[in-house]
């Protein structure tokens, strides 16, 4: 049944007064705009357009063409329904009445893809009947994108699953590698598998870790495993057929995620770990790896010491960190992505080079970090933590984060 929460109404009308912005029209076809029909509770879509405008302290309104009215059944709110285009315009027209700015899912020169959702011709509409368009970007991260409370504790419970099924699939490719793995008290402990078969293949791996996500009860999980020249390709993908085998002398990566099952506002954690299969990894390796961690840290020092700080102020001192160190042509990617009820969130991502993120990094939102390099056909590292932004300052999770290679000795 569509309708807007009521918490999203309240913090709406809130941004809307702080930004003197007269109301936020939401506008949706066949699902093309994933913000506003998750919103108003028709992540479906409809096959017709439709309009809610939000108003501060007004209710809200939707504009909705006659045939799809049906569909509409139980909205509490004020509804007015069209048939023809014109009627559409002028019951537009009477809704935006002396309004002189409207909020939509626009992007300049289509900065943030990720919210640029609403087609250039209805902007014309609009802008034709009266009120200027702006970007929603800004408040998207006073509501959409905030995690709320129950958000923020899944969110930690999510982050501590991760962790630990992390660290036990690092002890079982070491096992299969003929390996034991070095014991790293700085980091989560894994779970005991004694008496599991023991995973062969990346593959065998990845459906290790998604079965033991889903034990653990997280819903949406999946994972990347890669070893060796795999872990240089961000988004690799072991397939039954053909996936490498889980042997000695490899670099080895695993990015999983997940959210709580059964639960609305549970919020995703994402993470990446890495470690080497054998005892002394090649000191390109070890360089690399220091690299991508000073450049995670990098990143989350300037936010924890700049409290105007941007996405795309973050993901520039994170890469400035790896070229400094003479890997900027191993830089594949963006330093970090918005994370909210979605794996990539509406919220503001580390992005200077993909997009130019220069929303704030404000309280209530969180996202990745996860700078990576990737030298091709030889490996690639990625460290991926998560950050959630309290009124104080960054939280970063998990509890206990990877500053040290994990390593192995022989069996």
């Amino acid at each position: 049944m569509p309708d807007l929460d009521a918490a999203f109404m309240e913090t709406a009308a809130r941004e809307l007064k702080s930004r003197g912005i007269d109301a936020w029209l939401l506008y949706d076809f066949r699902a093309r705009n994933p913000l506003a029909a998750h919103l108003v509770g028709l992540p479906e879509g409809q096959k017709r357009r439709y309009f809610v405008l939000v108003e501060p302290g007004r209710e809200p309104h939707a504009l909705v063409q006659k045939i799809e009215v049906s569909g509409w059944a139980g909205w509490p709110h004020r509804l007015t329904s069209y048939v023809g285009w014109d009627e559409m315009e002028a019951e537009l027209r009477g809704m935006l009445d002396g309004m002189a700015s409207v909020a939509m899912e626009v992007s300049s020169r289509d900065s943030i893809p990720y919210v640029d959702n609403v087609p250039a011709g209805v902007v014309e509409l609009v802008e034709s009947l009266g009120p200027r368009v702006v970007s929603s970007v800004d408040l998207i991260s006073g509501t959409a994108a905030q995690w709320g409370a129950r958000g923020h504790e899944t969110h930690h419970e999510a982050a501590e699953i991760l962790a630990r099924t992390a660290r036990t699939a690092f002890e079982l490719a070491a096992r299969a590698a003929g390996l034991s793995p070095e014991v790293d008290p700085g980091t989560a402990g894994g779970f005991d598998t004694s008496g599991e078969p023991t995973p062969e293949t990346e593959h065998d791996l990845a459906e290790w870790i998604r079965a033991r996500l889903r034990a653990e009860g997280l819903a949406e999980a999946d994972t990347i495993v890669a070893v060796g020249p795999n872990a240089a390709k961000p988004h690799y993908e072991p397939q039954a057929e053909g996936s490498s085998t889980l042997a000695a002398g490899h670099v080895f990566m695993v990015d999983l995620w997940g959210r709580t099952a059964d639960e609305p506002e549970a919020v995703f954690a994402d993470q990446t770990w890495m470690g080497f299969l054998g005892a002394e990894p090649p000191t390109d390796v070890t360089a690399a790896w220091d690299a991508v961690v000073a450049a995670r840290d990098a990143a989350v020092d300037l936010i924890r010491e700049n409290p105007v700080a941007t996405g795309a102020d973050a993901d520039r001192v994170a890469r400035q960190t790896l070229i400094d160190r003479g890997y900027e042509d191993a830089i594949f990617h963006r330093t970090g992505h918005g994370i909210d009820r979605e794996l990539h969130g509406v919220g503001p991502t580390l992005d200077s080079i993909e997009m130019r993120d220069d929303r704030r990094l404000s309280a209530g939102v969180g996202f990745s970090v996860e700078p990576g390099v990737y030298l091709e056909g030889r490996f690639g590292h990625r460290t991926e933590i998560d950050v959630y932004m309290r009124e104080d300052g960054p939280e970063v999770t998990p509890s206990r984060i990877q500053y040290n290679l994990w390593r192995t000795t022989k069996a």
